[in-house]
Order: structure tokens, then C-alpha cells, then sequence
């Protein structure tokens, strides 16, 4: 009997256990999904306050405001112009005699805005040289590791200028490059003509770039010919030699169909724009044709280079064969560095473009953009060190001494990026610049 009642009071005594701790669980889990379900409708309602009301009679969709992945960083820079004046600055004279170059002084007001992406990239106007005679548009190979010390990844050597020099001097910039440990688009050393894709944290991004022709700086500035060589430079157009007009789209979506097809998420091109375009704050009609065109092939991504003052960004939704896409361009970024005094031409921007990935559906869509201004100073004086320096314009403003720079180069600073926010898009330069959501819906 007594073995007997201690069985049963022991029964007793954890079928209550049970039936609180059971009665605990369903409490906190009922707890768990009412907190949960307040927080998407708390979403949901916030997304449905600032969407545009549907017209009477449409049945309203509600669209998620957030959606999961993982979030790469790419960042791309204008034109870095090979001007004799930024070579002259760079130019360090040893106690031996010995003469080298160091492009980091007057680069160094770029790094904080590339330094932190995932990829970096900009334009480079020049032909690079190890062998001395340097003039404009031919610089010191030390541009390389210069750019790399500051964050650059990839550089885009189709410009007009990279045959200033010919073959040689085009090929040895693609090797002076290389091994600054830079990636090249554009240009290249051998008739292995290969696109370039870089798997950039799990999302593979497809690089292109095309020039409009190869005129050059030397003598009466004529096309120079690479038909026995058509290996060595992308071109834009098929009339290069002449009036430079014919675009060569069957090239270009061969090549945006290839680089697809070889598993690129995300499609980046580079395009220097003709010489119609140079100082026009606004694109002109052969601009927006190719920007049009390139778009619906493919390229998600289009950076324009060769203007020298900066153009308007635009974000499109762009409705292809395999649905819709949201795309990103960039008329001009304007001049990285160069010694250009014309309006606007000492002002430019870093463009940060976030691609996310979706981690369970392989889904890769653009989802964010902003612009950090730079400003091109120069000195006569040089106490600095460097009369020329690119300028971090927004860190500038923000933390200025007049023991760093003049009252005169402030003003100047701020007024620039007045103007970039009035050429390129306010929306850009704001903290966060402009989030972009998915799904997406295709202009009409």
C-alpha cells in the first residue's frame, strides 16, 4: 500500500508540472508570434502611409518593405586625367639623384569613399610609363600602386588616350597595371581578348567598357587605327576613324549576351562618351540612345566617362525577356583628378551602388544608391606638400580648419557640392542616398 501511494502521489505531481510547463509554452509562444505579427503589420502599415492611395475601384496590393539578403558595396570613381601638372606635383627628388613619383598625397581625399567597398573602380585617362618622358596624358606607372593603396580594385582603360603611344604604350599601361595588382576593362595585351567577371562576396558582377574612338593628344589629335590589332581596345563605334557615329550595338550585345551567359548576376559598363559631350551638365541625344539601348540588353549598371563636368544620375526599372530589373545610370562622374579649370570640371562624386542577394532564392537585385562629393583643390603655394589635392568635399566641410585650408577653398568646397546635388540628384547625397525595394515595377 505504501509503495502503492507513493507511485500515484508521484503521478500526480508531475502531471502538474506538466500541465504548467505546457501551459508556459503555449503562453510564451503566443507571446512570441503576437510580437512578430505586430511588427510586420507595424511595416505594413508604415509601407501602405507612403504609398500613392490606388484609384477608387482598384483593389489595393501591399507591397513587403523589406526583403532578406546579403548587401555588396560597389563603388565607382570618374576620370583620373593624366595631366603634366598632377605628374610634376607627384615628382619627389632623393638625396641620391634619384627621381620618383607618389600619386598617394593627391589621391588620399578618395579613400575614405572607396576603402570600404566590396569593389572599387574608376576611369583612367592616361597611358602609364616606366621609362620616363612624361607629358599630358602620359604618366609615371607609380599611378598604379597609388590607386591601389587607396582602395581601387579596377581600373577602365578605354579612353581616347590609350594609344597616345601606341600598341607598346598600350600594352605596357595593361601590364603596369596588372601588376599593381589592379584589375583592366577595356584594354588589353594580347589578342586573348577575354571578358572580365569578379565574384565580388557571392555575387558575380560582369565588368564591360567601350570608347568612343582613339583619337589622341599627339599631333593633329587623328583616330589612330588598331584595324590590324582590332584585339587591343573596345571600341564604342564601328566608324572610329571618321564620324565616330555608328555605335557597334551588335558587338556590345554579343558581348553583355557572353558575359551573361558565363553566370553574371549584375552587368557594369563603362562608356566614354564623344568628345560632342565634354562640359554639357546634362546628356545629350547619343547619350541616352546608348544608355537606352544598353540598358534593355543587359547592363544594369552604366558609368559615363569622358565629359569633364558631372551629369545626372538616373535609376530606372527596366522591363526585359526575363522580367523586370532595376538599373542604375551614371551620365558622367566627372574628373576623379585632373588640372581643369572650366565650370564644374574640379568636382565630382563617388558613386556607391549596394546590390543585394537573396540568400534562399539566388534573387540578385539593386537596392540602394549614394554619392560622396570630392573636390579638386590646387595651391600655389604648395605648403601642403602637394599643390594639387582631391578632397573628401562632405569631411572638408564638416571638420574644416583654416589652418588646413583657406577660408577662399572652403567657400569653393561648399559651393561644389551645391552644385553636384543640382547636377546629379540631391536624393543621392542624403545619408542612406535612395533605398531601392523589390519587387519592382518596369517604367513606362
Amino acid at each position: 500500500m505504501k509503495k502503492g501511494g507513493f507511485s500515484t502521489g508521484f503521478m500526480y505531481v508531475l502531471l502538474v508540472f506538466l500541465a504548467v510547463g505546457l501551459g508556459f509554452l503555449i503562453f510564451f509562444n503566443f507571446r512570441a508570434n503576437r510580437e512578430q505579427q505586430a511588427e510586420i503589420a507595424s511595416a505594413l502599415e508604415q509601407a501602405a502611409a507612403t504609398s500613392t492611395p490606388a484609384p477608387t475601384g482598384v483593389p489595393e496590393a501591399t507591397q513587403v518593405p523589406y526583403r532578406s539578403g546579403d548587401t555588396v558595396r560597389l563603388a565607382f570613381a570618374g576620370d583620373l586625367v593624366g595631366q603634366a601638372g598632377l605628374t610634376t606635383d607627384a615628382q619627389r627628388d632623393g638625396d641620391d639623384g634619384a627621381v620618383t613619383y607618389d600619386f598617394t598625397q593627391e589621391l588620399e581625399g578618395v579613400r575614405d569613399s572607396v576603402e570600404d567597398a566590396d569593389l572599387a573602380a574608376c576611369t583612367l585617362v592616361s597611358s602609364l610609363t616606366n621609362n620616363g618622358g612624361y607629358d599630358a596624358y602620359t604618366m609615371p606607372g607609380s599611378v598604379a600602386s597609388a590607386l591601389k593603396g587607396v582602395g581601387f580594385d579596377l581600373v577602365n582603360a578605354a579612353s581616347d588616350h590609350i594609344l597616345d603611344r601606341g600598341l607598346d604604350g598600350l600594352v605596357e599601361t595593361v601590364n603596369i597595371l596588372r601588376g599593381g595588382r589592379l584589375g583592366v576593362l577595356g584594354a588589353y595585351d594580347s589578342a586573348n581578348r577575354s571578358l572580365l567577371m569578379a565574384d565580388v562576396q557571392g555575387v558575380k558582377v560582369g565588368f564591360l567598357s567601350y570608347t568612343y574612338s582613339t583619337a589622341t593628344s599627339t599631333g593633329d589629335s587623328q583616330p589612330v587605327s588598331i584595324a590590324d590589332n582590332s584585339w587591343c581596345l573596345d571600341l564604342l563605334t564601328t566608324d572610329y576613324m571618321t564620324t565616330m557615329e555608328q555605335v557597334d550595338y551588335t558587338k556590345i550585345d554579343a558581348d553583355i549576351a557572353a558575359i551573361r551567359d558565363a553566370g553574371a548576376e549584375v552587368v557594369v559598363c563603362f562608356a566614354y562618351w564623344w568628345n560632342n559631350t565634354q562640359y554639357y551638365t546634362e546628356p545629350r541625344a547619343n547619350q541616352t540612345e546608348v544608355a537606352d539601348h544598353l540598358l534593355k540588353s543587359g547592363v544594369d549598371i552604366l558609368i559615363g566617362g569622358g565629359v569633364k563636368s558631372p551629369q545626372p544620375i538616373e535609376i530606372r526599372t527596366v522591363a526585359r525577356e526575363d522580367g523586370n530589373a532595376n538599373c542604375v545610370v551614371c551620365y558622367s562622374l566627372s574628373n576623379l583628378m585632373s588640372c581643369f579649370t572650366d565650370n564644374y570640371t574640379n568636382i565630382s562624386a563617388v558613386v556607391q551602388i549596394e546590390v543585394s542577394k537573396d540568400a534562399d532564392n539566388g534573387d540578385v537585385w539593386i537596392s540602394g544608391v549614394s554619392a560622396r562629393p570630392l573636390f579638386m583643390s590646387y595651391t600655389s603655394d604648395g605648403e601642403a606638400g602637394s599643390r594639387y589635392r582631391l578632397l573628401d568635399a562632405r569631411e572638408t566641410v564638416d571638420y574644416y580648419e583654416e589652418d588646413d585650408i583657406p577660408q577662399e577653398t572652403y567657400n569653393a568646397v561648399v559651393n561644389g557640392i551645391n552644385d553636384l546635388k543640382t547636377l546629379m540628384g540631391e536624393d543621392y547625397f542624403r545619408d542612406g542616398g535612395v533605398a531601392l525595394q523589390f519587387p519592382y515595377q518596369a517604367d513606362e
